[in-house]
């Protein structure tokens, strides 16, 4: 027998809605408290019921109201703009499962959201009156669990079921803007799971509030005070000296309230540092939350309505005060009246809004195990394609990949890096997946009225829609990156299949043609390129395609970068160099990077080499999605870039938690005439990278044997750099002589250069943790490196979970991943076979880049004999 109804039936059950009865069962008072469940999947509690039985379920509970009737149950949590979600399983046949939200404390005023198996619908409605709203046929089982979300934000409500990211119900409704959410069940048993509404994102947890409402709201945490008065929200922290960040916001309608954080205070918010951000006196302020007495304050422009990254560093009696992620602090300060106590938020005099609330003890910022001290990576979630790599204004901003968002980091020096709040979050068009950014020096778009600005091309992937009908557009920026907006006129560049088409179309790189005066794009198709032109950064002209016939085709082809470089520093010679990353390939050993060299004539870019001339931009395994700034000025004159080091084989196996992967060092590019090979990509550590360098280990002109002492006993790190120049002799040479790193028991990583094949090569086979990766992780790598005057130069730059070699000047670059055990930290020279002369090698500890306070980098076992000038722990 069926479990659908038939039509007479169909149309009781019309009737029978969960408005009729409840709120008449309400009305009469009929309500008893439940269990708040504090399953981490669930955030909403308080819970007070009417009518029926609730039992606890998993992360969850049960509703069951009796055959023909209705019950339901309201939580204590209020809000207006929010999203509300719920797993739905109607478990017995005929029985209807209801959401609420923006409820009046009995339901009778209340917007519903119903599931219901019977009728195989959802409907949106008003609990007074009954009043459908919209409704979406939609085949329901009972049985089955059904993940529903609804979002609200003013007057339209939206309505997602699964994972279909359109929604599948708009309405615009104003009937309430704000109250409960809820949940209810008719005629049976219906299972409510994993009750979500969105909210504040932090590590602090046991929050308490004093003063004013504090709501869930869509950007995060809203906090209303009542008139001239202080409203806080403070947690427990454990941390007496501490980093700390947050987004904060004055609501755009109260533009004399203020927005702050609290820290070393009470639960009161009578005690304790608080910093705040004043539109209103155009200030940020420090003071003291007993009195108000101003400690020390920054004048500076504060929009209403405008979002800010705060992050305060206290450790002891020293403060400092960042705001947006300028490198100079707004408030630097040493104050000594509070030591310790509890990080909260605080509201004056309006409405503000607190998302990202993030505190980490002094001590162990950025030293978690394989937490790398000098390379790029997210203090939180993950990291994939480097994408919008721009320099503006002083500033070097660097976007990338995570989750179909961009993150946003910025740095003057590219070394050390300032965290800003998501550029580019999903939106009503799909993710925003990969793309550069350029700068907008003369207006040419129109967009930033006569001035000049960012613009950013990203890849619009729809997750509904054929391969996410992959398609261009554009965000813009008219105050240095701080905050983004999407073109209205997007999309610039449609997918070329359509505009429902299935291509590979993704990863717009943008350049400047200064020959031609235009801009140039150019998009990854799965197994080519496609360039456009364009003299106004909007409208885009197809121009030709590169990659169609012999051209290596293993993996899809994907982010592209396109850019011209001197030959051998000649200005009056220049080439044009076209580079791609290729996905997994067993081919290739997994992804890859490979590059061109030619010619572009402003339509076509011509290879001056054959199809079948493989250039590798790497010889590594980790070295993915590379892609240069755009901006650097011609005053400095180098082209640099960088790229995720990860490889599609383990893309996201990284072995921690709360973080994942990290960027390479920033490399200078250059082209230069190799002998025998012709003109090739060079890379090299940017020179930036040098003043993190502490005191060297050097010697010079020594020659080893297999029977010399290590040179480097004694010495230990997990973030150096080595510098080395060996000369092979004429006779009795090494067969094999190298480096051997993070080394301790059975583990180390052996870079090593084999004379007789003229060889380089890294060996990470016994490297430490590699159970996340298919067996190719450990596959010996290797490249030819010629001698240069019988010479070979080794430049090595060792972190916690990475080495990257460059031989030869950067002829040959090798990028890996390391994850060693934290105790491996020994090195060692070696040879095999013969000997070499060392002609120089020098040995750099690396300064934390991540630490304000840290110290100079120093090799741990290493100090000079005042006497004889060599180092104590290692034999010459």
């Amino acid at each position: 027998m069926s479990n659908k109804m038939g039509n007479k039936d169909r149309m009781k059950a019309g009737i029978r809605t969960l408005v009729l009865g409840v709120w008449m069962v309400m009305l009469m008072g009929w309500f008893y408290p439940l269990y708040s469940y504090g399953a981490e999947a669930n955030n909403v509690s308080g819970w007070t019921a009417a009518g029926g039985t609730w039992t606890a379920a998993g992360e969850g509970w049960r509703g069951t109201a009796p055959g023909g009737q209705n019950m339901l149950a309201l939580s204590n949590t209020r809000s207006d703009d929010f999203t509300y979600e719920a797993e739905v399983t109607v478990e017995t046949a005929y029985a209807v499962g209801t959401l609420l939200l923006r409820s009046n404390g009995d339901g009778t005023e209340a917007y519903g959201l119903q599931v219901d198996p019977n009728l195989d619908r959802l409907r949106l409605f008003k609990t007074a009156g009954d009043v459908t709203l919209g409704e979406k046929p939609m085949t329901i089982e009972p049985g089955q669990s059904y993940k529903v979300r609804v979002r609200a934000e003013g007057t339209v409500l939206k309505v997602y079921w699964g994972t279909v990211y359109d929604p599948v119900l708009t309405v615009m409704d104003g009937s309430y803007a704000v109250g409960l959410v809820g949940a209810g069940a008719y005629n049976g048993s219906v299972l409510f799971q994993n009750v979500r509404i969105g909210s504040l994102l932090s590590n602090l947890q046991n929050w308490t509030e004093a003063g004013g409402s504090w709501t869930p709201h869509l950007d995060g945490v809203k906090a209303v005070t009542p008139g001239a008065a202080n409203a806080f929200r403070t947690a427990d922290t454990p941390y007496t000296d501490f980093v700390l960040e947050a987004d904060l916001k004055v609501d755009g309608g109260t533009p004399l309230g203020t927005a702050g954080l609290l820290f070393r205070g009470n639960a009161a918010g009578t005690q304790g540092y608080v910093v705040n951000l004043d539109p209103n006196l155009d200030q940020v302020r420090l003071f003291d939350a007993d009195g108000g007495a101003t400690i020390a304050s920054r004048s500076m422009a504060v929009e209403a309505g405008r979002n800010y990254r705060v992050e305060v560093h206290a450790v002891g009696s020293n403060i400092k005060v960042y705001i947006d992620g300028y490198a100079a602090p707004a408030i630097s300060v040493s104050n000594a009246r509070y030591t310790s106590g509890r990080i909260g938020t605080n509201a004056y005099n309006g409405t503000a809004y607190f998302q990202d609330v993030y505190a980490w003890s002094s001590a162990a910022y950025y030293t978690e195990k394989y937490r790398p001290q000098y390379h790029y990576s997210m203090a939180r979630n993950w990291i994939s394609d480097p994408n919008g790599l721009v320099y503006y204004e002083g500033e070097y901003h660097l976007f990338n990949q995570d989750g179909g968002k961009w993150t946003h980091g910025v740095s003057t020096d590219l070394l050390h890096w300032k965290r800003l709040p998501i550029a580019l979050p999903w939106n009503d068009q799909g993710h925003i997946w990969s793309g550069s950014a350029v700068v907008d020096a003369n207006d040419a778009s129109g967009l930033f009225g006569g001035g000049s600005g960012l613009i950013a091309y990203y890849t619009m992937f729809h997750p509904d829609k054929p391969n996410g009908n992959q398609k261009i557009g554009i965000a813009y920026s008219k105050d240095k990156g701080r905050t983004w907006s999407y073109y209205g006129g997007n999309p610039v560049v449609l997918n070329p299949g359509g505009p429902d088409g299935n291509w590979d179309f993704r990863d717009p790189k943008v350049v400047w043609d200064g020959e031609r005066s235009r801009w140039v794009m150019v998009v990854s198709g799965g197994d080519h390129v496609r360039f456009f032109t364009s003299t106004d950064l909007l409208s885009w002209t197809y121009a030709s395609s590169f990659g169609y016939g012999a051209y290596l085709h293993a993996g899809v082809w994907e982010c592209p970068d396109l850019f011209q470089l001197p030959v051998d520093g000649n200005l009056s010679n220049r080439k044009w160099v076209l580079s791609i990353s290729t996905g997994g390939a067993a081919v290739t050993g997994g992804s890859s990077a490979e590059y061109f060299v030619g010619s572009f004539d402003g339509t076509a870019f011509t290879s001056d080499n054959p199809a079948s001339a493989i250039l590798r931009n790497e010889a590594g395994k980790d070295f993915y999605a590379s892609i240069s700034f755009d901006g650097i000025p011609a005053a400095d004159g180098r082209r640099i870039w960088l790229g995720w080091m990860s490889n599609w084989d383990y893309p996201f196996g990284f072995p921690t938690t709360a973080w994942k992967h990290i960027m390479s060092v920033p490399r200078e590019l250059q082209l230069k005439t190799i002998a025998g090979e012709g003109v090739r990509l060079v890379q090299t550590p940017v020179r930036e990278l040098q003043s993190l360098r502490g005191s060297a280990s050097s010697w010079t002109n020594k020659t080893i044997t297999p029977g010399t002492s290590n040179l480097l006993a004694g010495l230990s790190s997990s973030a150096y750099e080595i510098e080395a120049e060996f000369e092979l002799p004429g006779t009795d040479a090494a067969s094999e002589f190298g480096f051997r790193l993070r080394q301790g028991g059975s583990e180390q990583t052996v870079v090593g250069y084999t004379p007789a094949s003229s060889k380089l090569f890294v060996n990470r086979a016994d490297g430490g943790e590699d159970d996340f990766a298919p067996a190719s992780y450990g596959t010996l790598q290797e490249a030819t490196l010629s001698p240069v005057s019988n010479r070979v130069k080794l430049r090595l730059l060792v972190d916690e979970s990475s080495i990257e070699v460059f031989g030869g000047d950067g002829r040959v670059t090798f990028s890996n991943l390391i994850f060693p055990d934290p105790s491996s930290l020994g090195m060692s020279l070696y040879t095999i076979g013969g000997s070499v002369k060392v002609v120089s090698l020098n040995v750099y500890p690396l300064t934390n880049t991540w630490k304000l306070s840290a110290a100079p980098g120093k090799l741990k076992g290493y100090e000079k004999d005042k006497d004889n000038d060599k180092p104590i722990g290692g034999t010459l």
